[in-house]
């Protein structure tokens, strides 16, 4: 079978009682030593060896899991209701979802004959535990900005393979905003030590669990076509250098997210492979609007107008990205291009900041991805040009993500985010549920832009509404989107099938040769 695939988010398909059908449907803990991987013994036939970030604390709790190594593996082991691949919105283990004229509850039809690992059919009272559980905001910090508007308490089970999903207000965009965006189901109850037993209904089984990495099976009573490979080892590596120096040694096939500057260099023994601007991600600094001196829009404009964001991508991503313009969605679905690219302007940052009397300000930054200090060292230079003292705060990257509420408290940062349309970034990242809303735009003028966006029905209207909240974002909001840099992978000749959901490796479709 093939993916049914949603063209864009926001075209007809998801329209007044739109019925969306498919055919199918960080840096982070201690780098694992070289000889805990698959050996010297090198890949076996049908076994691939992948290294990837972890993190201080791996789990496959899939509501408060935060490596990439936990993500790469989630979406092994469990399927989607439905995802985001590039701008289309792709069905999986939801064959229809059926909005009401007010889109304030949607239908969810779940395909039929699926099964958990251990043997169990997926139900709709699967499908609503993991919803409920995913909405809420105790037990899922990462994911329940995604459902703000859910009603966990109104989800109703109206027969085995259909689940009545009602909202707290109306969601024309609620699949590609928050479905599409992560929506993994896993068994009815599944708590506590159950987690970790890694049981979904995905294209692999966890075979076994080690230190500093896991091994996949493939699951050959798959609903879809099974996986090519026999096994997927997935091993923690931090640090992309050390992951490019395995791959070159022969102790792993496939290194993942590597740096610019080694994607560079790779000679004709390295295969390097790019995700494109549909897979990428965003590097940006955050200033906090509810915070001094960002709440002061001056001040923000003075630093987006000090970045040379050319120098930053010819440098820290040697010229391998794009320039930002202080949004995100950039070459997706429903971009504002109409809004004009910033260009440096020294001397008014200059005289805004003299204005406003600031003169030094502190910027927190992990490795988070490649190339994320040196960025932010690239920047003391530049906002010194404008009389601007940045001081950098370096912290782990394994641990930045852990601590929400400094995270979402510190008023200059830089982060790394996945590339995603315009209309998906602003409902999880903007406004007042905007559960990473860290730059605190909120409140007022934006959320009414924002809630009568989301509201709109026709989708020619919610496209001119989300174009106006581009531009505002763009004039007042806290985002300086420096670059965007596809995603880069390296893998040693003949692996195939590479293809990713939101900048992660889809292990179904890989092979080897």
């Amino acid at each position: 079978m093939s993916d049914g695939t949603l063209t864009r988010p926001g075209t007809p398909v998801l329209g007044r009682r739109a019925l969306l059908r498919g055919s199918l449907g960080l840096a982070a803990a201690a780098a694992l030593p070289l000889t805990a991987c698959s050996g010297d013994e090198g890949a076996t036939d049908g076994r691939l060896r992948m290294g990837v970030a972890g993190a201080a604390l791996e789990t496959l709790n899939v509501p408060v899991a935060s490596a990439i190594s936990d993500y790469v593996t989630m979406f092994a082991l469990f399927d989607p209701l439905v995802v985001l691949r590039g701008e289309d919105v792709v069905m999986r283990l939801a064959e229809e979802i059926e909005a009401n004229d007010d889109a304030t509850e949607y239908t969810v039809r779940i395909r039929e004959g699926v099964e958990f690992h251990d043997g169990r059919p997926l139900t709709a009272e699967d499908v609503r535990y993991s919803l409920a559980l995913l909405a809420d905001p105790e037990e899922s910090p990462n994911y329940a900005q995604f459902y703000a508007d859910l009603d966990r308490d109104g989800l109703e089970v109206l027969d085995p393979l259909t689940l009545r999903v009602p909202l707290t207000r109306p969601r024309a965009d609620f699949v590609e905003a928050g479905l599409a965006t992560f929506s993994l189901v896993f068994p009815d109850g599944t708590t506590g030590e159950a987690w970790e037993e890694g049981i979904g209904s995905g294209p692999y089984r966890l075979a076994s669990t080690g230190s500093g990495g896991r091994v996949l099976e493939r699951n050959d009573a798959y609903w879809d076509e099974p996986a090519v490979l026999d096994e997927v080892e997935i091993v923690s590596i931090n640090d992309a250098e050390t992951r490019m120096n395995a791959l070159r040694g022969g102790q792993i096939d496939y290194a993942h997210a590597v740096s610019p500057a080694n994607a560079a260099a790779a000679d004709d023994s390295i295969e390097i492979v790019r995700g494109g601007t549909s897979d990428s991600g965003f590097l940006a600094l955050h200033m906090n609007t509810t915070l001094e001196p960002f709440d002061d829009p001056d001040v923000r404009l003075a630093v987006k107008l000090l970045v040379d964001r050319q120098a930053m991508v010819d440098t820290v991503l040697h010229g391998q990205g794009t320039v930002g313009n202080d949004l995100v969605g950039q070459g997706l679905a429903d971009f504002a291009d109409d809004v004009p690219q910033r260009e440096r302007d020294v001397e008014q940052a200059r005289e805004l900041l003299e204005s406003a009397g600031v003169s030094e300000v502190t910027l927190r930054v992990a490795e988070l991805v490649p190339g994320m200090t040196a960025a932010a060292e690239l920047l003391v230079e530049q906002a010194d040009e404008a009389g601007l003292t940045v001081r950098l705060d370096e912290v782990a990257a394994d641990t930045y993500f852990a601590d929400m509420e400094t995270l979402m408290s510190t008023p200059f940062q830089s982060l790394y985010w996945a590339n995603r349309p315009a209309a998906t970034h602003v409902a999880g990242f903007t406004g007042e549920r905007g559960g990473f809303n860290v730059t605190g735009l909120s409140g007022g003028e934006y959320d009414e832009m924002l809630d009568a966006m989301q509201a709109t029905v026709d989708d020619d209207e919610r496209r001119e509404a989300l174009a106006a909240i581009q531009h505002y974002l763009w004039e007042q909001g806290g985002d300086v989107v420096w670059g965007f840099a596809e995603q880069l992978d390296a893998t040693v000749p003949g692996v195939s099938g590479i293809e990713y959901t939101q900048a992660l490796p889809r292990l179904d479709r890989l092979s080897m040769s």
